[in-house]
């Protein structure tokens, strides 16, 4: 049985032009479009598996469609995690560029 709260490690970098983001899940495509057309950095890309090996990441949409990567044993995490953890790379992102 998994805990009703999670904490995992969501890291992001920044040198020169390029920001990059480490998430400790395996994240579907759209996610990291997502990222990278939302990153204040010219080239962004996103590490995926780092710093833990927590499962599927699966989007919004994607939970409702039920396939695999959304079932229990699969994915660990609430329905809206991946709008949460996206937000939260960005957040830090825009934080990095600005200093």
């Amino acid at each position: 049985k998994e805990p009703d709260v999670k904490s995992v490690i969501v890291q992001t970098f920044g040198i020169g032009d390029l920001g990059i983001g480490a998430l400790p899940f395996e994240v579907f495509a759209e996610t990291g479009l997502e990222i990278k057309q939302k990153s204040p950095f010219p080239t962004t890309f996103i590490m995926e598996l780092a710093n833990g090996a927590e499962r599927y990441l699966p989007t919004p949409e994607q939970h409702e469609l039920g396939g695999y990567e959304a079932w229990i044993g699969s994915n660990i995490v609430q329905k809206d995690a991946t709008v949460i953890l996206v937000d939260h790379i960005i957040n830090q992102f825009q934080q990095i560029k600005q200093n």
